[in-house]
């Protein structure tokens, strides 16, 4: 016999259920949620749509997208490199009339997403840029994967672990917060000595280049591939 209780409970349960399926898409309804409370808790910093950058060591600034796109942040923070990690790249008026040098790394922010073959392409593309310039790293909020780029890059140049890396970080951009997956996968860089397998590197090269050139550098390693597989079976 069930309990007024227990009724009250698969009652507030059920309800809850069908309220998480009407929402049409309730991952980025619970991604608002999340910003909301990060909006809430750190002196109510709008990562959406205020410019919001932090220097992580000199000449090296982590921000959201809205401060990457902003003409009047890049110009007053000097930057000559821009590197993206999101699903789309900053519109292409951003750039006009500059010489900023820019890498585009299409990623989502999901625990399965493999950020660790573009970690030595962003850390010579960063180190570059220190060289040259200043550098800005950026994802939508910046706090997740603009945020695994730069603790990458950090670990492998001062070779910390990443718990020290990660501390140095937030330090300076108290609320970066890496997904699970790619915690996984900075804890798996410094077990490898920060160095990343050729192959894999190689796949992301072949990745960012293949979407800035349409695609015509995979067109050409398909048909080599095509040609060098016929060979090799008749000899």
């Amino acid at each position: 016999m069930i309990s007024v209780r227990g009724f009250l409970v698969v009652m507030l349960r059920s309800a809850f259920v069908v309220a998480f399926l009407s929402i049409p898409n309730p991952v980025v309804a619970f991604t608002g949620l999340k910003h909301w409370s990060r909006k809430a808790l750190y002196n109510k910093i709008d990562l959406c749509t205020q410019s919001c950058y932090s220097q992580i060591i000199p000449g090296l600034y982590l921000s959201n997208a809205r401060a990457a796109g902003d003409r009047n942040v890049l110009d007053h923070l000097k930057i000559t490199h821009v590197l993206t990690v999101e699903t789309r790249r900053l519109p292409k008026s951003t750039f006009i009339d500059t010489n900023i040098s820019t890498l585009y790394i299409r990623a989502y922010d999901t625990p399965t997403t493999n950020l660790m073959p573009y970690f030595p392409m962003a850390n010579a593309f960063i180190e570059e840029g220190l060289q040259k310039g200043n550098v800005l790293v950026h994802c939508h909020f910046g706090v997740s994967r603009s945020a695994t780029i730069v603790i990458a890059f950090i670990m492998a140049k001062y070779k910390l672990t990443f718990e020290q890396a990660y501390a140095f970080v937030r330090q300076r951009r108290r609320f970066i917060n890496p997904n699970p997956g790619f915690v996984n996968q900075l804890k798996q860089y410094h077990r490898m000595n920060y160095d990343v397998r050729g192959y894999q590197r190689f796949e992301a090269y072949m990745n960012v280049n293949a979407r800035k050139h349409k695609y015509k550098i995979a067109s050409l390693a398909a048909v080599v591939v095509g040609l060098l597989v016929p060979i090799a079976v008749l000899i």
